[in-house]
């Protein structure tokens, strides 16, 4: 790029394509960039300072934009309201999708570890159930629930039973 193309650039401009050179590059890194812009490594140096507070960070090799406290605080304020904007926004648009979300978690059957514990035993009792109940208990885990067994949810039913009523 000629020197002149360069200099018309705006600031926003002038640190992209210099930080974008930078990478580039392996050693000398300004020096080898003020070449290609076809300008000296002192009126480079002397463009780069007077360009809107940015400044060369050697560590990173690229060019940063400075502000004072009070810029920093004005622009941490606004992203916050920003963050917050969005947010208010998104949960309004995907208020339907959250709510029946929200409703399916509530219906989740959720097993505690504690059903499947391995070093507890396991007994078998026999015990006498009304058989409408039974029937619609069955067709129920039978249809929503086939990868679980009856043990499993009845043992879920007494546990919830237990942690419910318990003192």
């Amino acid at each position: 790029m000629h020197s002149q193309d360069f200099l018309k650039l705006s600031s926003e401009k002038k640190v992209k394509l210099v930080n974008d050179l930078l990478k580039k590059e392996s050693s000398n890194h300004l020096q080898n960039v003020a070449k290609k812009l076809e300008v000296s490594p002192s009126t480079f140096s002397k463009i780069m300072r007077n360009n809107d507070n940015y400044q060369y960070i050697q560590s990173k090799k690229q060019y940063y934009k400075l502000m004072n406290i009070e810029e920093y605080k004005q622009m941490a304020v606004h992203i916050k309201r920003d963050d917050h904007d969005e947010v208010i926004e998104f949960l309004q648009e995907n208020i339907d999708d959250l709510k029946s979300l929200l409703q399916k978690a509530e219906k989740e059957l959720i097993l505690e570890p504690e059903i499947y514990a391995t070093n507890s035993k396991t007994i078998t009792k026999s015990i006498q159930v009304n058989a409408d109940i039974y029937d619609r208990f069955s067709n129920l885990v039978s249809s929503k629930y086939p990868h679980l067994r009856l043990r499993e949810v009845f043992s879920k039913c007494l546990l919830d039973f237990v942690n419910n009523y318990q003192d």
